[in-house]
C-alpha cells in the first residue's frame, strides 16, 4: 500500500506540490496570468481572505512602525516598516502564542506550531459533486528556541479522528556545502521515527488526540 497508494503526509504534499506546479503552468497559458494561484503572495491571501470575511491571520492596522535598537545611537539600530495595508512591503502582526494543548506538547521556548491541513475538492471537475474535504494533515512540532516551525518534528495527524501518529524530520535535506553531501553528510534514507518530542525527552506526542480535531478542520 506504502509503494502504490500512499496516504501519508508527505507522499500526497509531493503529489500535490507537481501537479500544482503542472496546473498552473497550464493556467498561465491558457490566461496570461496566474489565476487563483495569484494566492501564493501572503499579502494578496490574506486581503481576498478579509474581503471576503474569510478568517486569516489577524493583521495589524497600524501604518507604519519605527523599531529602535534598545541601545544604539547616532541613527544606528533604527528600522521603519511601512504596512502593507498602507502600500509598503511589510505584513504587521502580533506575535501569536501556542494554545494550552499544542505548548504541553512542547518545549519551553518553541514556536508558534502549526497544524497544516491539505485539503481537496472537485469543484475545478465537471462533477456536480462539490465537497471539500481534509486529505492529510501534518503537526509541526518546534524545536526549542526556533523561530518558527519550519525547524519541526513533522508529525502524521489522522485527519478523521485527531490522533497524532509518528513523526519525522526534513531539516536533514537543507543542509548546505560539499561536506553534507558526502558519505555521513547526509542521511537519505528516511530518519527513524520519532515518538517523543526531541527537546523534551519522555514528553509523548504520538498518541495524543487534538481535542474536537473536527470542528476544528
Amino acid at each position: 500500500e506504502q509503494l502504490l497508494k500512499p496516504r501519508d503526509w508527505f507522499s500526497l504534499w509531493r503529489t500535490n506540490s507537481r501537479l500544482a506546479a503542472w496546473h498552473s503552468l497550464c493556467v498561465k497559458k491558457e490566461t496570461q496570468g496566474w489565476g487563483d494561484y495569484d494566492m501564493e503572495n501572503k499579502w494578496a491571501f490574506i486581503e481576498k481572505g478579509r474581503n471576503k470575511g474569510v478568517a486569516v491571520s489577524p493583521v495589524l492596522e497600524t501604518p507604519a512602525l519605527c523599531i529602535k535598537h534598545k541601545n544604539e545611537e547616532g541613527g544606528m539600530g533604527i528600522h521603519f516598516f511601512r504596512n502593507a495595508l498602507e502600500g509598503g512591503d511589510w505584513i504587521l502582526q502580533e506575535v501569536m502564542q501556542n494554545e494550552a494543548f499544542v505548548a504541553g506538547l512542547l518545549p519551553e521556548n518553541a514556536p508558534l506550531s502549526t497544524f497544516r491541513v491539505m485539503t481537496a475538492s472537485r469543484l475545478g471537475l465537471s462533477s456536480k459533486e462539490n465537497s471539500i474535504e481534509a486529505i492529510s494533515c501534518v503537526f509541526r512540532a518546534g524545536r526549542k528556541g526556533a523561530a518558527t516551525d519550519h525547524d519541526s518534528i513533522l508529525f502524521d495527524v489522522d485527519v478523521k479522528t485527531g490522533k497524532i501518529g509518528r513523526g519525522t524530520t526534513n531539516m536533514q535535506w537543507y543542509r548546505l556545502g560539499l561536506r553534507n553531501c558526502l558519505i555521513g553528510g547526509v542521511r537519505w534514507a528516511p530518519p527513524p521515527d520519532i515518538l517523543d518530542h526531541p527537546d523534551c525527552p519522555g514528553k509523548r506526542v504520538t498518541g495524543a488526540t487534538v481535542p474536537d480535531f473536527q470542528k476544528r478542520v
